[in-house]
């Protein structure tokens, strides 16, 4: 990863959220990435069907909680 411009707590960066559905058969995953445009920072969850129940809703944002506009959207622009 490249050194941050904004610093190591990365306060300033220019961050986006992308969220991806995909489905096969029964299973069904939700993933989402935060990623910053200037330094590379990156960060990534996916939801499962197949995992046990988890308290978040898969389609809402568990970076920023903002809800998907679609999936391979940047939702956070």
């Amino acid at each position: 990863m490249n050194q941050c411009p904004h610093g190591p707590d990365h306060l300033d960066c220019k961050l986006t959220c992308k969220y991806n559905h995909f489905e096969v058969g029964d299973l069904r995953i939700d993933s989402w990435e935060l990623k910053c445009l200037d330094c590379g920072l990156r960060k990534t969850i996916a939801f499962r069907s197949d995992d046990e129940v988890v308290e978040a809703s898969p389609e809402v944002c568990p970076f920023c909680r903002f809800c998907p506009a679609g999936p391979g959207k940047n939702v956070c622009l």
